[in-house]
């Protein structure tokens, strides 16, 4: 089988997380480089890396690089790579791509030319001018960093996030990528207690509770590459066939998910039942400062409101330190919360054993680290 270069992407401070996802995966030597986890791999491991990874944003194949200071030269680099092998006649072919310190800038241009180019290479090949692109989808994406041109191929499609049990949009969401980060970040356990007691519309608890469940990321979406010739029509079922032969049902679990507002308790119980959890977690309208628990050694990891869209900074504050009283009353629970929110230690009453900087939904947060004694 074909082995080809992988670029695996994350958001910014996740890379460690992914990495060590990739090495549960039997990935012996992923590379950080610029950000992005460098590996290769074969049509089955895009397979895998794709359903199996909970907190990479997309796995590209790396298809050609070069060095590029005109469109002249853009046009004839791009051409000259062979596209035959990867692209049928009819291919949808979408084209988007970034460019930094470049003489090359502008985007719109960037992708006319560089489509232009693939379809004259393809155009000499199957000998026709016009192309239906009525065929499967092939996501090509250029990257230009001072004149060096790097041509990526996107085997996920859609974000990885886009798990497929969330189709209703509450209030603040966070991705299901960054809650499952935060999960791994976290020493929650299957066999202990959890609680998001500002569940929102239910990410983090169903995250939780599918992780418990072994259940897979990618087991209720598809991925482009699934669709392609070039890559093994069974790798995408091999990984599923897995990634079910995992699965772990029957689990009992203590899992809780609060929040003040009814509507937000609706959509996270009508998303864990899409997500295939909603027997084993339990949803209901509750104020964080009424948040009681009889068993001990438990988890919370929260996305608490930050006081931008939901509250203001004060009623934020009064909100962290409800959250302080009742993690402390609990019996030796760990808390960890992500939060933009300035003197969020002050207001739980405590410092944290630790903080480390994530992004949530490009907006620079903290995630406070309080394990458990």
């Amino acid at each position: 089988m074909n082995k080809f270069d992988l670029i695996i992407t994350s958001a910014s401070g996740v890379e460690t997380i992914v990495k060590k996802e990739l090495r549960e995966l039997g990935f012996n030597s992923p590379r950080s480089f610029d950000g992005k986890i460098l590996l290769q791999g074969d049509g089955y491991d895009i397979a895998r890396i794709n359903m199996f990874s909970g907190s990479a944003d997309r796995v590209y194949i790396k298809l050609t690089n070069f060095y590029a200071d005109t469109f002249d030269k853009l046009f004839e680099c791009v051409e000259s790579y062979d596209w035959i092998p990867i692209l049928p006649f009819n291919a949808n072919i979408i084209v988007t791509g970034k460019t930094k310190s470049s003489k090359l800038f502008a985007l719109s241009s960037l992708q006319s030319i560089i489509k232009k180019a693939i379809l004259t290479k393809l155009s000499k090949h199957y000998k026709r001018k016009i192309f239906p692109e009525n065929g499967v989808t092939y996501r090509i994406e250029f990257h230009i960093n001072n004149d060096e041109v790097t041509l990526l191929l996107n085997t996920s499609g859609d974000g990885l996030h886009k798990r497929g049990y969330r189709d209703l949009v509450g209030e603040a969401p966070i991705k299901e990528t960054l809650a499952h980060a935060m999960l791994e970040l976290s020493d929650f356990s299957s066999d202990n207690p959890f609680c998001d007691p500002f569940c929102g519309s239910g990410t983090i608890v169903i995250e939780a509770a599918r992780k418990a469940l072994s259940i897979a990321p990618g087991r209720d979406r598809k991925f482009d590459f699934s669709y392609w010739d070039f890559l093994p029509e069974n790798a995408y079922f091999r990984a599923l066939e897995e990634a079910k032969d995992k699965e772990t049902p029957n689990k009992n679990l203590q899992f809780y998910g609060f929040d003040i507002d009814s509507n937000a308790i609706s959509i996270a119980s009508h998303h864990a039942n899409k997500a295939g959890v909603r027997g084993k977690i339990h949803l209901q309208v509750q104020d964080v400062s009424n948040f009681k628990c009889r068993y001990k050694n438990g988890c919370i990891v929260t996305n608490p409101p930050y006081g931008e869209r939901l509250l203001d900074l004060k009623t934020v504050g009064i909100v962290y330190k409800a959250l302080g009283n009742v993690w402390r009353a609990l019996d030796n629970w760990s808390l960890y919360a992500i939060t933009s929110a300035p003197n969020f230690e002050k207001n739980i009453g405590q410092k944290a054993f630790k903080n480390r900087k994530l992004y949530n939904s490009n907006k620079e947060c903290h995630f406070y680290i309080y394990p458990r004694n």
